[in-house]
């Protein structure tokens, strides 16, 4: 793992990135345009090359500079390298419970008609990009790490399906870790329909929620609908928690529930495969929400204890903690607001972007979950809550 004596600057991350540590050198000329993009992204809080060039103050003309940046991102070969190069950075911190979360993005540019291989199905609408990101986080830590962020359409040359691209990423992050990580799949911007093929890959570690799926098991010697099976699990641990619901869904300002959260596991395995799988049942339950049953299926199967069953459903339901700061960060740069015309060029500029992203998480540590979505004990602040609250004695 690479440490410094003192947070970098991003000139010292820019340099790190383009030294022969993770490959040959990058040289000269490649270190004075990764280290531009970088200085100019983190500055301007943006990814749009004028700005980026207004940011960088260089004693020559903005279009000199402007020109400059456009020519030096039309080049897969650097886009590709750099990729590679955080990625090994970022890997050398995951460890074999280190959470890799994968979610999907859309990059949307309304109204957008010339971009290269923009999807057909947007072009009256919205145009947009997908971006498969897969972040580095430990169970209960306050920090995490972009280890990859890859962009496609389904006008690219050679394009199969979202998932072949999503899974081509993956096998790229383990390789990268030497199969260490289980990865989280963020069920808020994956299908469960789209998370069916990696069931089914061998050697996968991982955990999903498959709400809203039709799906059959073999449970024992019998073949059984997924959503009647989950019905049925004995819950035997459980536990209250609070769940802080956003605006507008139960009502006008933000809402603490109170959840009494219990869940169970089953063994089971996928009709035809011999890989045994586990079932966990999560059911919660509440007043006003009434009762509601979500399973998860994961590749653990040593769920016999609370701590191993609460503890990886505590893990998973707090990971989107880690999403919810992580869109933040990544909307403070207004990712939508690229002006490249070419995929070769939005590749680069979204692989920069991860980089700037890596550097804040991971190298200045200056961003932190704060506020969790599920807590032990009632959210601070004024709410409207599901249940009583004992009022406080005045100071």
């Amino acid at each position: 793992m690479v440490r410094f004596k003192n947070n970098p600057t991003i000139d010292e991350f820019a340099e790190l990135l383009c030294s022969d540590r993770f490959g040959a050198d990058l040289g000269m000329v490649g270190y004075k345009f990764v280290r531009s993009m970088l200085v100019g992204i983190h500055r301007t809080r943006s990814i749009n090359l004028t700005r980026i060039a207004k940011g960088l103050n260089e004693n020559i003309r903005l279009h000199a500079t402007h020109k400059r940046l456009s020519r030096n991102l039309d080049d897969p070969a650097l886009a590709a390298s750099l990729s590679d190069r955080l990625l090994k950075l970022g890997a050398a911190r995951v460890r074999p419970d280190t959470r890799l979360i994968v979610h999907v993005y859309e990059l949307n540019k309304k109204y957008a008609r010339k971009m290269e291989y923009l999807p057909e199905a947007e072009l009256d609408s919205e145009s947009g990009f997908k971006v498969c990101e897969i972040l580095a986080s430990d169970p209960k830590s306050e920090t995490y790490t972009p280890l990859l962020a890859t962009v496609w359409s389904d006008q690219v040359p050679g394009f199969k399906s979202d998932a072949e691209e999503i899974k081509k990423a993956l096998h790229r992050v383990f390789s990268a870790t030497n199969n260490r990580g289980m990865l989280y799949f963020d069920d808020v911007s994956l299908p469960g329909s789209l998370l069916q093929p990696f069931l089914e890959e061998p050697g996968l570690n991982f955990i999903a929620m498959m709400r809203d799926v039709e799906l059959d098991v073999q449970y024992g010697k019998d073949t059984v609908s997924l959503k009647s099976l989950v019905e049925n699990v004995e819950t035997r641990y459980g536990k209250i928690m609070f769940k802080l619901i956003p605006e507008g869904m139960l009502d006008p300002s933000k809402t603490d529930v109170d959840l009494f959260i219990h869940v169970g596991a089953l063994a089971i395995r996928l009709p035809g495969l011999d890989r045994a799988l586990s079932l966990i049942a999560l059911k919660s339950k509440n007043r006003v929400m009434g009762e509601n049953s979500t399973p998860l299926i994961t590749s653990q199967t040593n769920l016999r204890s609370r701590k191993a069953l609460m503890g990886l459903v505590e893990s998973f339901l707090s990971m989107q903690d880690v999403l919810e700061v992580h869109q933040s960060l990544l909307e403070s740069f207004d990712p939508a607001g690229f002006r490249v015309l070419t995929y070769n060029r939005l590749q680069l500029l979204m692989t920069l972007l991860q980089a700037v992203t890596q550097y804040e998480t991971s190298m200045l540590g200056n961003v932190s979950m704060s506020d969790p979505l599920f807590s032990f004990k009632p959210h601070d602040g004024k709410f409207h809550r599901t249940y009583y609250q004992p009022e406080q004695p005045e100071a």
